[in-house]
């Protein structure tokens, strides 16, 4: 054996490798460009569409510096290109997709024109009333002569009003024929994708298919070897002796280059330590260094490897479906790696960002990492019978095969995981608590029902014939999941990253209260709300990722925000977030500027006045209302409700007024009233008729009142506003306690007014200014009586207080000897038995001498 021979075969058996292993990474970028996909034949076919390249076809002649009447024609010339293409009943899906992107350029241009020629119109218009009407030359008496420079100024504005509402109109038509042709490309996606989804065949379990699987097997494998042969022969032409070493050099290059990498990557990934558990933002972060370094070494290994290969000649045309198929399966089943130990962390439960046990935790990891091989296993076999040729059957019983061991695998991994049976029976009753409190977590309901339903759907569309209905749930469960992953791991680090840079200790914070001013209390709340807006937009890409293979592209999406965002045209109204977000930043400009207006007012002009307190207040409120009047009139003018508009709304809200809507109207407006003036706010302590109880709501329509016993007391607006309403707490919390008392005649005042301030200055809660007093209220005709008069910090805490000084009180006069008399005391009468029997002889002994 030679050494040129013995290269040789060496770099046969590096080749082989890469035949079983997986395609050239950069296999995809030696593909052919994307062809446009055929025109029907006839009229209809003279003008396609031309490729993705240049956008909107003849559209992206017209730039924006053009005239708006040149830049319409284009957009007219693309939409007509569009609509002879589109009349090809063969397209595919991916020509479709190539359309839609060619409908946003056109839309573009087509709003630009609009946006330009819109003021342009909106100026003439205005300039032409300012002119006003040329003179009646039948009026009597005759009008002066009119100046012949503003006869003609009037005639150009007439000529412009003219031109510019043609433009509009045919741009408003070309915007409709853009919308009409959008929406006729995702009807036809979508009736692509049914018929391609739920496509009928033979059932897995039909014994006829798999006769026909068995009768193909010989020629399956004659072609596969006709293409092994091919491949060796190509390989043999390709490698000589230094190119063979080269290749060897190369690939033991690669080896030793990712075993470094897979060294220093354990050294860098976070391990358990026994030092104080890691925050969760610090499990968060390692979670997904941890998965990214787990999921790029297998993938950079696979795409270097298979680039080195490429580079060298190895790679066959005929069999980079194949090729293709074994790359993706590597990189599936490297992102799963990744995604499983980011987030189930099965040999570092100190670092698992999820309250898992670490036995769910680890057979969720093997489930992960079987469906993964599985699903990428049945990818390469479904490319080998393409690159083979093999027959319909043959592919169903694959695509079918496969996608029933997912599900088996799936319900295997379901009844393990989810209330199955205990793992041993020497496991600890300390992990069996655990594992049982991590099944019952609430994610787990709703995740078992989703999976159940999968298996189910994925076992019946394999029995009843729907294969590719099978096969397609099996690839949104692992899309989803590893979308759902990654939308996990990313929320989590937003929301503690936040939590964390916003508090008001940290480094962050600091550096914006010294810069910024920023007030610490204030803190906080910026980060909880930066953290929302962050975790909506990764909600609204993770939803975009998930409807994607369901046909919804990015600019579906994207063409709906902008219709939302930029105005929605409803008959004569044009309905859009941002005009109606404007509208309130004006509002809330002007309210801003009011309630400073209010407090200069109040603070530096009213009181250098002779004006009495009430008139002040009078003054600010008015001030108030026309100001948020006025701040209200500019936010409807903004949204283009002009002043007709509103008397038609006033006329209609007259007429339901009439009809009987009067309570409704006042208990809104009185709603409106409390939740501006804020006389009664939501937790304040109010005294209402009989009732007394906290402010829980104000509605459109009513107060919710709840009282001491608990109960909910609801009370109309209007009640509120016009009634008579006690507000324990509106200008503070402090509270006032009376107690009167009443002491029998003879006791000495002053001993009683000491008794009752050292009863009050003896309690905690009550306060030492306004220090407590006793008065001497009234001399009655049995006792002689006082009320102590004493404050509280808090006006809920007055009724237990007042409880307390009626024990003190008791006590300390009891110590002091001091009588109490009750509030109502009876008159009585009082006999001295001893002298009744005298009483009676003198009354029998003399009866002519007692006075009846």
């Amino acid at each position: 054996m030679t050494r040129k021979f013995a290269l040789v075969l060496l770099a046969k058996i590096f080749a082989a490798l890469l035949l079983a292993g997986a395609a050239p990474a950069l296999a995809a970028g030696n593909k052919a460009a994307p062809t446009p996909a055929p025109v029907a034949a006839g009229p209809a076919a003279a003008a396609p569409i031309a490729p993705a390249s240049n956008g909107a076809g003849d559209s992206a002649q017209a730039g924006p510096t053009d005239p708006p009447a040149a830049r319409l024609d284009a957009a007219k010339q693309s939409l007509d290109q569009l609509d002879a293409y589109l009349t090809n009943d063969s397209l595919s899906d991916a020509d479709l997709v190539h359309q839609r992107a060619a409908m946003e350029p056109i839309s573009t241009l087509i709003n630009g024109v609009i946006a330009e020629v819109t003021p342009k119109l909106a100026a003439a218009k205005t300039r032409l009333d300012q002119l006003g009407q040329p003179p009646d030359p039948k009026a009597d008496p005759p009008p002066a002569p009119e100046d012949p420079a503003v006869a003609q100024d009037r005639k150009d504005q007439l000529k412009l009003v003219a031109a510019y509402d043609d433009l509009i109109k045919r741009a408003n038509l070309a915007q409709v024929r853009t919308e009409q042709i959008t929406t006729q490309i995702a009807e036809r996606r979508r009736a692509i994708f049914t018929n391609e989804v739920f496509q009928r065949t033979s059932s897995i379990l039909s014994p006829s298919l798999w006769i026909d699987v068995g009768s193909e097997i010989p020629r399956y494998f004659r072609a596969a070897g006709e293409d092994a042969s091919q491949f060796s022969r190509k390989i043999s032409g390709a490698m000589g002796e230094p190119a063979a070493l080269l290749l060897i050099a190369s690939f033991l290059l690669l080896f030793s280059s990712l075993a470094a990498s897979v060294f220093v990557t354990k050294r860098v990934i976070p391990r358990e330590k026994s030092r104080r558990d890691p925050t969760e933002l610090q499990k968060t972060a390692a979670a997904l260094w941890t998965g990214m370094a787990v999921a790029s070494i297998p993938i950079a290994g696979a795409g270097a490897f298979f680039a080195l290969a490429e580079w060298f000649g190895l790679s066959v045309a005929q069999l980079k479906p194949l090729h293709g198929a074994s790359f993706t399966g590597i990189v599936r089943c490297a992102l799963a790696a990744g995604m499983g130990t980011a987030i189930l962390a099965p040999n570092r439960p100190i670092w698992r960002p999820v309250d898992l046990t670490d036995r769910v935790a680890q057979r969720l990891m093997t489930l992960v990492l079987s469906l993964a091989i599985v699903i990428s296993l049945g990818k390469i076999v479904e490319a080998a019978n393409e690159v083979v040729g093999a027959s319909l059957q043959v592919s169903v019983a694959v695509r079918g095969g496969f996608a029933l061991l997912v599900g088996l695998l799936l319900t295997r991994g379901l009844y393990g995981i989810v209330g199955g049976p205990k793992e041993e029976d020497g496991e600890t009753a300390a992990v069996e608590r655990s594992a049982k409190r991590a099944d019952e977590s609430p994610w787990w309901p709703p995740i078992r029902f989703v999976t159940w339903t999968a298996i189910v759907s994925i076992i019946a569309a394999d029995v009843f014939g729907y294969v590719a209905l099978s096969a397609f749930i099996v690839e949104q469960i692992v899309w989803v999941g590893f979308v759902a992953g990654l939308l996990f791991l990313l929320t989590k680090l937003v929301s503690e990253g936040a939590e964390q840079a916003f508090r008001p200790k940290s480094r962050f914070s600091r550096s914006l209260i010294a810069s910024l001013g920023v007030r610490r209390e204030r803190l906080q709340q910026v980060g909880v709300l930066l953290s929302a807006i962050a975790q909506v937009a990764l909600y609204a890409i993770a939803a975009l990722l998930v409807l994607a293979p369901w046909g919804l592209q990015s600019h579906d999406l994207v063409g709906a925000i902008k219709s939302a965002f930029f105005g929605v045209k409803i008959g004569d109204v044009t309905i859009s977030l941002s005009s109606l977000i404007l509208a309130l930043v004006y509002f809330a400009i002007g309210y801003a500027l009011t309630h400073a207006a209010q407090n200069w007012l109040e603070n530096r002009y009213l009181p250098l006045t002779e004006l009495d307190t009430g008139l002040r207040a009078s003054i600010r409120t008015s001030v108030g209302y026309i100001g948020i009047l006025v701040s209200l009139g500019f936010a409807v003018a903004f949204l283009g409700l002009n002043l007709e508009k509103l008397a038609l709304i006033a006329g209609a809200l007259s007429v339901g007024i009439g009809l009987g809507l009067q309570s409704v109207v006042n208990n809104f407006v009185s709603g409106l009233i409390l939740l501006w003036e804020r006389a009664i706010r939501v937790g304040d302590l109010i005294v209402v008729g009989d009732e007394q109880g906290y402010v829980r709501r104000i509605n459109v329509r009513a107060t919710e009142i709840e009282t001491f016993d608990r109960s909910m007391v609801i009370v109309p607006n209007g009640n509120m506003v016009t009634g008579i309403v006690k507000n324990l707490v509106r200008g503070d919390r402090v509270g006032r306690i009376i107690i009167p008392v009443k002491v029998v005649w003879g006791s000495d005042p002053e001993k009683v007014r000491q008794v009752l301030i050292e009863a009050a200055k003896s309690h905690d809660e009550v306060v030492r200014f306004p220090a407590p007093s006793v008065f001497f209220s009234a001399f009655g005709q049995t006792s002689l009586d006082f009320d102590l008069v004493c404050f509280v910090e808090d006006v809920e805490r007055a009724r237990r207080v007042k409880s307390d000084l009626h024990f003190a009180i008791f006590t300390l006069f009891a110590e002091a000897g001091l009588a109490m008399t009750p509030p109502s005391p009876s008159t009585t009468l009082t006999l001295d038995m001893s002298q009744v029997e005298t009483l009676a002889q003198r009354f029998a002994a003399k009866p002519g001498d007692m006075k009846t």
